[in-house]
């Protein structure tokens, strides 16, 4: 199989997790329904299928699709539907805020020369 240049070793990050939470590849192949030694050879892998990389985000608790994306370049669009209503609700907290700073501006002002 041709190796893309633009490759992001799946493999490798998989390999990096397993060390990182210091697991056997016996045990983890054991959480998927395999062995240890197919375990080892995904990590020696430079691309598994999207379906094992899920059991193995599963297994180990990690979410693999996110470290990939965060190799990628950072203009590249990702689907966030709720972007959208969560920048439109910001946006509206962000206006009532700023209401009610300069309500609380003019009432600090009043009590200032209400005192003097």
């Amino acid at each position: 199989m041709k190796i893309s240049p633009n490759n992001i070793s799946t493999g490798k990050i998989l390999e990096k997790k397993i060390k990182a939470k210091n697991l056997s590849y016996k045990a983890v192949g054991e959480a998927i329904n395999r062995n240890g030694l197919s375990v080892f050879k995904y990590t020696e892998s430079s691309s598994l299928q999207t379906s094992v990389l899920i059991d193995f985000c599963y297994a180990l608790k990690h979410n693999f699709f996110s470290d990939i994306a965060d190799q990628l370049p950072m203009e590249f669009t990702k689907n966030q539907p709720n972007t959208d209503q969560l920048n439109a609700e910001k946006d509206a907290l962000i206006a009532q805020l700023q209401e009610e700073n300069k309500v609380l501006k003019i009432q600090n002002d009043v009590l200032i020369k209400i005192r003097s």
